[in-house]
């Protein structure tokens, strides 16, 4: 499903302002608009080549991981889940032990508060269980039941299909580099949070 953007102010009323399959865009608008936007936004005055280049990287990463993961929780709903939950129950499908409340919050990047009502959700529906553990009492592990394993698999199915569907034009060597690319960008990450 493609937005509309906003017509040009000359277009006329009727006229179809759905933006071609393919056109180049930036943030959902299309290149000249995003560039305008930018421009308009520093008020006349253009900042370096290489700042733009950087806001321009990470409004892209943030504007796919938004549309992506809207996308891709419509697909899975149909299965009854989110990819907030699959998050959770992918990171503790693939654990060679238990992760404590704090680990996952950690790693997914979210406050512990809102851990805890993903955690009880999923121990609810019999996708996760939990357990005190038995050196620090305020610690709870968690582990992933059968269950929780099924609905992992059954939301990686859906995801895959439409990984495919989106990168399936994309050549793999340009793949391979913006994998490259993302992957150095979460390791300067780690090194602030």
């Amino acid at each position: 499903m493609v937005s509309k953007t906003p017509p040009d102010k000359g277009a006329s009323a009727g006229q179809d302002d759905a933006p071609t399959r393919g056109q180049p865009r930036f943030g959902g608008f299309p290149i000249e608009d995003a560039t305008r936007h930018l421009s308009n936004f520093y008020a006349g005055a253009q900042p370096d080549a290489r700042s733009v280049a950087y806001f321009r990287t990470t409004r892209a990463l943030v504007v796919a991981a938004r549309r992506w993961r809207k996308l891709a929780n419509d697909k899975v709903r149909s299965v009854g889940q989110s990819m907030a939950r699959w998050e959770t129950m992918y990171l503790l499908a693939c654990a060679r032990d238990d992760l404590s409340q704090r680990e996952l919050a950690r790693l997914i990047g979210v406050e512990g508060p809102t851990m805890v009502q993903m955690l009880n959700a999923l121990e609810r529906d019999g996708l996760i269980v939990r357990s005190q553990s038995q050196v620090d009492r305020r610690v709870v592990h968690n582990r992933i039941t059968e269950k929780g394993r099924e609905a992992t698999r059954d939301i990686m199915a859906i995801t895959n299909e439409l990984r495919a569907d989106i990168l399936q034009d994309i050549p793999p060597e340009k793949l391979a580099i913006a994998l490259e690319v993302l992957e150095q960008i979460h390791a300067r990450l780690d090194d602030y949070c």
